[in-house]
């Protein structure tokens, strides 16, 4: 009988957290080296268990974990540093990074990369920057994780044909950007919007309202008919 296997320490966020049998938590962690993974922690009767309190959000975490399977067990809490202190629609925006990747993450498949763009945007968010374009970018670096990047190469015409190239585009789930003159009664979003978000130049406010949208269709699909919890705190908000 295979023993369970204890994994090199990692170093991870939580994303989520929910009381699993007695006195455990089931956990979904954001690793740097493991992906999205699940684990099991004891975490004892009393709120001032030390690994209770250790297991917040925003929170950079060492980690032993130990486990064959695809479900892991939390056996110890190495370090952990103080959560970051987001508040209002900051806090809110970290709930939204978090449930995005619960739902949309594949688990037990590295994702480096997008470990970086998280942690780059909770600092962000701590310094309280300009909010949307900070889920505008993660969103991006998510979906290219997802495989699932958006090709902007069609906007991409030689000075020839760029005169004749139309003003405006759709988005289709199973094509990608479409011209307008394709017939679809759905938000048409402007080329020159479009181009600007391809280049990364979210500056402009009317930019980020088309950004947004277009993050809306793309999304729309993927997390399928459950709303997000997280955008009802904004809507509780206002």
């Amino acid at each position: 009988m295979n023993k369970d296997r204890e994994l090199a320490l990692q170093t991870v966020y939580l994303l989520h957290s929910r009381p699993y049998r007695e006195n455990s938590l089931l956990l979904n962690l954001l690793s740097k080296d493991l992906g999205h993974i699940s684990a099991v922690a004891y975490a004892g009767s009393s709120r001032k268990n030390s690994k209770r309190a250790q297991l917040q959000p925003f929170s950079t975490l060492q980690v032993q974990l130990k486990g064959k399977g695809s479900l892991l067990t939390l056996t110890q809490i190495e370090k952990a540093q103080l959560p970051l202190p987001l508040s209002r629609q900051f806090l809110y925006s970290g709930f939204y990074l978090n449930e995005l990747c619960v739902r949309l993450l594949p688990q037990n498949i590295s994702c480096e990369t997008l470990f970086a763009h998280y942690h780059h945007a909770l600092t962000q968010l701590e310094q309280q920057i300009s909010i949307e374009p900070i889920l505008r970018s993660f969103e991006f670096a998510l979906l290219e994780e997802l495989g699932l990047g958006i090709d902007f190469s069609v906007l991409d015409e030689d000075s020839q044909v760029q005169e004749s190239s139309p003003d405006y585009w759709y988005y289709l789930p199973e094509q990608g950007l479409v011209s307008a003159d394709y017939e679809r009664s759905i938000n048409k979003f402007d080329r020159r919007h479009l181009l600007a978000i391809r280049d990364g130049n979210l500056q402009d406010p009317d930019v980020l309202l088309t950004c947004k949208s277009l993050m809306r269709q793309v999304f729309k699909p993927l997390l399928g008919s459950r709303p997000l919890q997280s955008r009802k705190l904004f809507a509780y908000s206002k």
